[in-house]
């Protein structure tokens, strides 16, 4: 069902035939906006292309009924319960480019973890090494004293 509201002193609004396109006062197409104000959430209507210009055409056309007083108050508790309104295409691909860096991101990081552990076990394995080399030095160097003592000449 469509309410027609004009914001203009004069009722004219034309229609082009045929493909149910609007167009506002100063000829141009009109194109369909959602509001997403406290007191008309969700509601589709028709206006002025050049509004946020500071067009003086002043065209707007409700293309929804006006909703009822739990429907709007239902709109606004999921409105206020998300923080936002719902997002565009452009958020949503945002979204996903934020996603794809994050899971570039997590990639890399596990790359890192694991370049890290191999370390870690490389640098275990030299301190193994250094151990039984030094464990072996101390025994070599003890031999060679004992040696000594035994070949000690009076």
């Amino acid at each position: 069902m469509e309410s027609r509201t004009f914001s203009s002193d004069s009722n004219f609004s034309r229609q082009s035939e045929g493909e149910g396109e609007h167009f506002c006062f100063c000829g141009l197409p009109s194109p369909r906006r959602t509001s997403w104000t406290r007191r008309n959430p969700g509601r589709r209507f028709y206006g002025c292309a050049r509004y946020r210009e500071g067009s003086k055409c002043k065209y707007f056309e409700w293309v929804d009924a006006k909703f009822s007083h739990r429907a709007t108050e239902v709109i606004l508790d999921l409105l206020d319960g998300c923080h936002q309104p719902p997002s565009t295409p452009v958020d949503d691909l945002d979204e996903v480019d934020s996603m794809q860096a994050q899971a570039s991101s997590a990639n890399h990081l596990k790359n890192e973890v694991s370049k890290m552990n191999i370390e870690r076990k490389c640098y275990r394995a030299f301190i193994v090494l250094l151990f039984f080399c030094l464990s072996y030095f101390m025994m070599k160097c003890k031999v060679l004293e004992n040696e000594k003592k035994f070949l000690r000449l009076p």
